[in-house]
Order: C-alpha cells, then structure tokens, then sequence
C-alpha cells in the first residue's frame, strides 16, 4: 500500500510562482527512489490545468488534487467549481471539509457529506478531513460504501498552521477511533508537519498532508528525502 505526502497550497502563490516551485521541485526530486511513497500537491484552482499539462510533459509520478470541490453537479450553482469543470484534467484527490472550509466558510458536516459523494460518483478519491470533536457526526453522514472509499485526514485545529504539532500518541488513539468507526480505511494526519517530524507520523499512519512546510519547492524535496530514508 501507498503511503502518500501531498502539498497543499491553500491560497498561497500565484500562477507564476506555483509554476516555479514545481519547475524546482521536478529537478529536486529523486522520482525513481520513492519506492512506496505517492507524492502529491494542491494548487489554488488557478493552477490546477497548468499543474496537469506541466505535470504530464514532465513525465513525473506528481498526483493532482484539488483543494476544495462544489457540492453539487453542474449546474446553475454560481462561482462553485464541480468535477464537470475539471473533467478533462488528471485528478486524482479532492481535499473535503478542511478545517480552514468549517471555520472561514462555515462548511457544515452535511456539506462535506455530500462532496464525499461527488467526489466517489466522478472517480476521485476524498481526502477527509476530520478532528476528533466532530469525527462521529461527520462518519454518521456518509454511507458506509462511500467512507470506506475515503482517505481519512486527521487534521486537529489547535497544529494547523500554529507550528505546534500534536504528539504521536494523540495520532494514535485518534487512529484507532476512526478504525472503530470506518473499518479499514487509510488514515493521513495533517498539522504542522516538517521534514523533522515527517518519519515519526509516517510510522503510524498512511500519509501526511502538508501546508506552510510545502511553500518552498526546497523545503519539500527536503521531507520527500526524509520520509524516504
């Protein structure tokens, strides 16, 4: 089984400098030594066609997600952004219910619930976000057909962007509820990760979702290389 680091951007860099951070980050990159390892990187949506043009004339293993996904099909639902539009492109993972979307944009668990379900009908694979004091009611609102197609990303509001990482053992017992709950589902942790402390959640998860440590192409390579070794 895969275990994957993705690089999310959030709504840093515009199209030109993302454009160079993947320039440098296809020539920092051993591609041939990732051995079970799947990288992959979150664009701002202004990005995300150039990201799958330039991706593929590189040749390079880099999977496509997107940050956010509309909640609905096409259709008169202005400004949302749904796996119609994005038809044509590579993707591989939608990011959903990432704890930035619950608190700036008051995205509900039932709003997740249902871009979970887009996500699966269009054929791309769900990056669940989750923290421990709504895991139970956002598990209750998705069939257990579609979680058990989810990816689970444990991400605690107190270690996103603060810098203070939560400790292996919360990593843990968090791991454990959600196999109660989900069955055998993967499960990533996002918060605060860095090249320093890469290995250690590597060791007890599937992957990590990474956000301010991803910004510099130099800074990734570099946690690519330790998760790696």
């Amino acid at each position: 089984m895969k275990k994957l680091i993705i690089s999310n951007f959030k709504s840093n860099k515009s199209v030109e400098e993302s454009n160079h951070w993947l320039e440098k980050l296809t020539k920092l990159v051993d591609w041939n030594s990732l051995g079970v390892y799947e990288i992959g990187v979150a664009p701002a949506y202004p990005s995300v066609e150039e990201f799958s043009h330039k991706i593929l004339e590189a040749n390079i293993p880099l999977k496509l997600t997107v940050q956010d996904i509309s909640a609905y099909p096409a259709g008169s639902y202005t400004g949302a952004v749904s796996f119609q539009n994005l038809s044509h492109l590579d993707i591989k993972y939608a990011i959903v219910g990432h704890s930035e979307r619950r608190r700036y944009f008051e995205e509900t668990s039932q709003m997740v619930a249902k871009k979970v379900s887009q996500a699966i009908e269009n054929n791309i694979t769900p990056l669940l976000c989750i923290d421990d004091p709504y895991l139970e009611e956002q598990v209750s609102l998705i069939d257990d057909n579609l979680i058990s197609k989810c990816i689970i990303c444990y991400e605690p509001l107190e270690a996103i962007g603060s810098g203070k990482n939560v400790s292996v053992g919360q990593v843990e017992k968090v791991k454990e509820k959600v196999k109660t709950l989900c069955g055998d589902v993967l499960l990533m942790y996002g918060g605060s990760v860095t090249d320093q402390n890469v290995s250690e959640y590597l060791m007890v998860t599937d992957g990590v979702l990474v956000g301010s440590f991803s910004l510099k192409a130099e800074d990734f390579a570099s946690l690519i290389s330790k998760a790696i070794k």
